[in-house]
This record gives structure tokens, C-alpha cells and sequence, in this order.
């Protein structure tokens, strides 16, 4: 086995080691053919009621989930990409597959799946199109539930092992954010609950007391409750009716502040979770630590911090010798931080090569 291979090999450890936990663990799908990354999650004590794994549609329940995903998906998928030789500068011409429209997806839509999944799973994979001189002249996206892991660690799609050359595995910064935020995640998802619970039911908790010597059928028990319930929730104006052998006692009362507090908190964890500045999530918690002087200064945050490691994974993924040529690299051009124009946007596919003007700020793995 030559240097090469043996650099190969260890690029293809993370998968192994993954296949390998997972048979452990047993598969989520019961029509995968291996154990493979749709693992189940082990739960903490807390939730161990929920006998279900937790998936991405039940973190995006979550309105800071939702909100970090949207900033960081559309955020770095209309950021356009360039290829650069060894002293930095964008090679001429450029690769096509960097911004081609005339695929399935657009360049946006694909990056920002992309970005989708390494923030969920921590894995991605694209398709490969090459040439008659074996160059790549297409990148597509693989949707995350029609590919898996065999026992030695080989990528499926669809059941059937994959070429090597006709795929790129995009590998993360972790296991992502439902492998290590399940505690958070579910916390929060709670906490909704609780507050879609107190704005249904008015506080304090209302006992109707019978103080008569002849107590209430339980027809009329609940009668009575129903009405009152009604009344609590709005009805008629909030008036209820008692007669003189019904006593209302009021018990407890919930604390409005805490409960926002705590929602919150909840916010700020979801964003170390995910890896973002809290206060791109709008948490209001801790002002002085969560605002910023300028939006230049906040924008850096966030790219410094949340946009990074996604950038760099996927640039240090595309960087590699397989997709570009040896001694070149792939970067994220950030002048367009502030822009709404999507990379494919620039200019018609008439099938000649992009001409792009040389980056100012760029991204590098």
C-alpha cells in the first residue's frame, strides 16, 4: 500500500468506526440492509418516556433550531465558491461544477443541503460527474435517507455499494447536533409545551368548592367545570357563575418571568448546541453578553464562530485531490456576506466558464 492509499485509509476511518458503533446499536430504518449512521440516540433519564429516537423534524419543532438552520443553510449556500491555485490566487477558468444551473438543484439549494446535514448528522454526501479526462463536471447532493454505511465502513446508495470515484463523502466538525443536543433539544421542545399550556389555561388553578351539605351529581360536577373552564379561556366575556354553595379558591400562580427566563436559556443552549452567537437566535437573556456594539461586529461573530466549521469542512472536502487538482484549494468568497444574490444567479449556464472578479475576503479551510 502506497503514502497515498495509507492517507486514504485514514480519511476512511471516521466512516469505519461509525459503521462499526452502529452495529452495535442496531439501525433506525427497519428497511436498511447494515447497520449504518441513522443509529438510534441514547436518551437521557429525563426523557425517558420518549421511546423514539430524535429525528430532524422534531428538532425543527424548535423555533431556535428552526431560526439557526436558516441562518446558517441560506447564509452559506448563496456564498459562492472558487477554486485557487498554490499562491492563493482563483485559477482561470474556473471549475464549472462550482455554480452550474442546469442540474436538478441549484448551487445554493446543494450547498445549503449540504450544510443541512453536517449540521444535523455530521455527514454529507455528493454525487460525482466526471468528464471523458476523469475531471469532475458536476457535483449533486445525495439525500441523507438514500445512502448509508456497510460493516467496513463503504458508502450505499440505495442498497448498493457506490463507486468511490462517483461520490464525496463530506465528513463534519462532529456527529452533529442530534447526536450531542438531544438533552437541549428536548428541553426546549418542553419548555413550548409548558408555555402553549399556560396560555390555554389562565393562572391561578381554580378549585370550585362545594360548601353545601348536598354535594353535586357528577353530571352537574362537570357541567360546572366546563363552564367555568369556558369562561377562564375568554367566553363570554370571562364571567362564570357560582350560587351560594360553591366557594372559588384560587390555588398557586404560575411565574410569567421565570417561564420566559427559562425559555431563554433554553434559546442560549440551543445556540452553543449548534455553535452560533446566541443573540443571532434572539435571546434575550444576559444582554450584556449577548448584544453587540455594531452589526459589522456581530456579522463577524458569526462568521468567525458559527459559519466556519461549515465552511471548512465542506472547503477542505472540495480542496481534495480527488475533486480538484493537486496543489490547488477551494475557498468561500465572503464579499458578498451582505448580498441576496445566489451563486448561480450571476449569469445564464450558455455553457462557457464562469469568469469571476478576484475575491476580496475569502474563507479558507
Amino acid at each position: 500500500m502506497g503514502l497515498r492509499d495509507t492517507l486514504r485509509a485514514l480519511a476512511d476511518a471516521p466512516a469505519r468506526i461509525a459503521a462499526a458503533n452502529n452495529a452495535l446499536s442496531g439501525p433506525a430504518s427497519p428497511w436498511a440492509q447494515w447497520p449504518n449512521h441513522l443509529a438510534y440516540i441514547d436518551l437521557p433519564e429525563w426523557a425517558a418516556g420518549h421511546d423514539w429516537p430524535l429525528t430532524r423534524t422534531e428538532a425543527l419543532r424548535v423555533p431556535a433550531i428552526a431560526r439557526a438552520r436558516r441562518l446558517l443553510c441560506g447564509t452559506i449556500g448563496r456564498l459562492p465558491m472558487r477554486v485557487c491555485g498554490p499562491d492563493g490566487a482563483p485559477v482561470d477558468p474556473q471549475p464549472r461544477w462550482l455554480d452550474r444551473s442546469d442540474r436538478t438543484l441549484s448551487a445554493f439549494k446543494r450547498t445549503s443541503l449540504v450544510v443541512d446535514d453536517l449540521m444535523f448528522y455530521g455527514w454529507a454526501l455528493l454525487a460525482v460527474e466526471r468528464d471523458g479526462a476523469n475531471a469532475v463536471a458536476a457535483l449533486d447532493y445525495v439525500p441523507w435517507t438514500r445512502w448509508e454505511f456497510d460493516p467496513d465502513g463503504h458508502v450505499l446508495i440505495d442498497g448498493q455499494r457506490a463507486n468511490p470515484g462517483a461520490v464525496a463523502l463530506v465528513p463534519g466538525v462532529d456527529e452533529g447536533l442530534l447526536a450531542y443536543g438531544s438533552r437541549a433539544i428536548r428541553h426546549a421542545d418542553a419548555l413550548t409545551a409548558i408555555a402553549e399550556r399556560a396560555a390555554a389555561t389562565p393562572v391561578p388553578n381554580i378549585e370550585l368548592h362545594d360548601i353545601s351539605d348536598r354535594p353535586m351529581s357528577g353530571p352537574d360536577i362537570k357541567a360546572l367545570v366546563s363552564s367555568w373552564a369556558a369562561a377562564r379561556r375568554g367566553e363570554h366575556g370571562g364571567v362564570a357563575y357560582t350560587n351560594k354553595s360553591i366557594e372559588v379558591k384560587p390555588h398557586g400562580q404560575q411565574n410569567a418571568d421565570l417561564l420566559i427566563e427559562a425559555r431563554n436559556a433554553a434559546v442560549v443552549d440551543i445556540a452553543r448546541a449548534v455553535g452560533i452567537p446566541a443573540a443571532m437566535l434572539d435571546a434575550t437573556a444576559a444582554q450584556a453578553a449577548l448584544t453587540y456594539e455594531t452589526s459589522a461586529g456581530r456579522n463577524a461573530e458569526f462568521v468567525d464562530y458559527g459559519l466556519s466549521p461549515f465552511m471548512a469542512a465542506l472547503c477542505a472536502r472540495l480542496g481534495m485531490d480527488d475533486i480538484t487538482a493537486p496543489g490547488e484549494h477551494v475557498e468561500i468568497d465572503l464579499t458578498g456576506f451582505t448580498s441576496l444574490r445566489p451563486p448561480d444567479a450571476a449569469a445564464p449556464d450558455d455553457g462557457a466558464d464562469p469568469q469571476p472578479p478576484a475575491p476580496e475576503r475569502l474563507a479558507r479551510p
